[in-house]
């Protein structure tokens, strides 16, 4: 009775890890509005911790900083720069701004038929997919 239980409690702790990970995070819908840029830094400025590539509140040097901008970034379609930066979204769905000297198209050359669209992810965050149509 022992070993049946054991196993009983082992195969259904298998199958909720399972599921659990069936439910992880993934792109439900498009971000309309909202064009995929990619950040364009060298590896060096990457790894530069003392000067890592910034989110602003407002279009201005001066600004407060709004966090840190990611590898890629949702930029306004079509939006002009202001005061050279770009419009853009955080992960919260806040509206930022980034320079616009720090984005350039999305282009993945591991992967030249893969796009990146903004996206909304299934727990409510701003995120992206990548299709390849």
């Amino acid at each position: 009775m022992t070993k049946a239980f054991t196993f009983a409690a082992f195969s259904l702790a298998l199958a909720s890890l399972s599921s659990a990970h069936a439910a992880g995070k993934h792109p439900v819908r498009v971000l309309p509005g909202y064009t995929c840029m990619a950040i364009n830094q060298t590896d060096e400025e990457a790894m530069d911790f003392n000067h890592p590539a910034l989110f602003k509140s407002a279009p201005s040097d001066t600004a407060s900083d709004a966090g840190l901008a990611g590898a890629q970034m949702a930029i306004k379609t079509g939006a002009s720069p202001v005061n050279g930066y770009l419009p853009t979204l955080r992960i919260d769905f806040k509206p930022a701004w980034v320079k616009a000297t720090l984005v350039k198209p999305y282009a993945a050359a591991a992967d030249p038929k893969a796009r990146c669209v903004p996206a909304v992810m299934s727990d409510g965050t701003q995120g992206f997919m990548y299709p390849h149509n």
